[in-house]
């Protein structure tokens, strides 16, 4: 199974049937929600580095256990 690309990560968060309630009010559509869309958009974009070419290198750390990556 491929990675999913950002924008199919956001469709699968809309194919979730949640009852969510924020401030005590039920959100129909939470994925657009003002409130919660940053932190969508912020897990998307983890999606978008991820297919894009030449940036391994902003995925690896080093390890300050082993000193490995």
């Amino acid at each position: 199974m491929a990675l999913k690309t950002a924008k199919e990560y956001i469709e699968s968060l809309r194919k979730l049937k949640l009852d969510l309630y924020l401030f005590g009010e039920k959100v129909d559509n939470w994925v657009d929600n003002p409130v919660i869309r940053p932190s969508i958009n912020a897990v998307a974009m983890t999606y978008k580095v991820a297919h894009e070419p030449r940036t391994e290198a902003l995925a690896i750390t080093e390890s300050m256990l082993t000193g490995g990556n």
